[in-house]
């Protein structure tokens, strides 16, 4: 029908010129091979989730056709917005993402298969020296296709043009505000929290989306300092940890964390308010015996541990799923972080051994 079309029109325009009709049909052929190409639109990285991204890719920077992949990182992205990288079209190119510290829960990652070098503060790697050489660590990072204009990380809740709002109720989470589910929609109950925050912080109303994102943000960088669970190892041998807490209102024990001499680590970044938090250490010492923690008889409770790594919901009968039961310690309640502190005199002998 196209076709038809085009040949009617071409014929009319030729009764109108006195021009036959087969020239006119050149004319538009040699039109048709004298036009430029499609223009590639400029490739653009967006942000789908509700976490705040930084973001590291790898590619030719633009204008610079023949020469090797570099990777720079790192480019922080806001939910709901996107941000165009200049790589030279039709190069191969790659992107990995993870998610802004100030979050509670841990660092989330967005990746692939690919490994190239990233750094802890903004860098630019070259892809043929080694990581260790350029003091750098490496990540494993998602090929896209060189055609492809729109790269959007997602979450499985699959917000969209959501994502905006999703950002506005995690921040608010990780502020400890009272936030109960993240669905990206503006209902009462997100509005009035938001309302509040900005309240409790001396901030207008009327701000932008934008000054509301920033104020969120540093204000969780403050709170994640004072989050979560740190362990601190002041004894004269290496530790091993093991958790156990609510989540999403099941209670679960995992382990293990290695913790060094002198050194600490924060294997639990959410809030401790509410999830009546356990833990459990052992102590390697020279003679392959382990220690344990000294815990209360009245203050503890059994959980069960394995072997391992390992991660157990079910607390009863732990022979039977193939654990040990073991007597945690609390944290004490009512804070939303603890840092505890260990020493020698913190651990007894095992009456167990071989479980780390």
């Amino acid at each position: 029908m196209k076709i038809l079309s085009k040949t009617i029109l071409t014929f009319c325009l030729a009764l109108s010129t006195g021009l036959p009709s087969f020239a006119q049909e050149t004319a538009a052929q040699i039109s048709e091979q004298t036009l430029p190409p499609p223009i590639q639109p400029p490739w653009q990285v967006c942000n789908e989730t509700s976490f705040i991204l930084n973001i590291a890719t790898a590619g030719v920077p633009a204008g610079q056709a023949g020469q090797p992949v570099s990777v720079r990182g790192w480019q922080s992205l806001r939910p709901g917005k996107c941000q165009i990288i200049n790589v030279e079209k039709g190069t191969p190119r790659f992107v990995y993402a993870r998610s802004a510290t100030l979050h509670q829960g841990g660092i989330r990652e967005w990746k692939g298969r690919y490994e190239y070098c990233i750094a802890a503060e903004d860098f630019t790697a070259k892809t043929d020296i080694s990581c260790e050489l350029q003091n750098m660590t490496s990540a494993k990072f998602l090929q896209i296709i060189p055609t492809e204009s729109r790269t959007a990380f997602v979450e499985p809740e699959d917000f969209g043009r959501l994502a905006e709002t999703a950002g506005l109720q995690r921040l608010l989470r990780d502020n400890n505000y009272d936030i109960k589910r993240i669905d990206g929609r503006t209902g009462r109950r997100t509005t009035n929290t938001l309302q509040k925050f900005l309240k409790d912080h001396g901030l207008k109303p009327s701000i932008s989306v934008e000054a509301q994102y920033t104020a969120l943000q540093e204000n969780a960088l403050e709170v994640s300092k004072n989050i979560g669970m740190q362990l601190c190892n002041r004894t004269t041998a290496k530790l091993w940890a093991a958790l156990a807490y609510k989540n999403e209102g099941a209670t679960e024990s995992r382990g293990w964390w290695p913790i060094d001499k002198g050194t600490c680590i924060q294997p639990l970044t959410k809030n401790l308010d509410g999830r009546d938090a356990h833990y459990y250490l052992r102590m390697e010492t020279p003679a392959g015996t382990d220690k344990i923690l000294r815990v209360n008889t009245k203050d503890a409770k059994e959980f069960c541990i394995g072997p391992s790594k390992f991660s157990a919901l079910h607390h009863e009968f732990c022979q039977d799923q193939g654990y040990v039961a073991a007597r945690f310690k609390p944290v004490p309640v009512g804070k939303s972080g603890a840092t505890i502190e260990f020493t020698d005199a913190d651990f007894n002998d095992a009456t167990v051994s071989g479980l780390r």
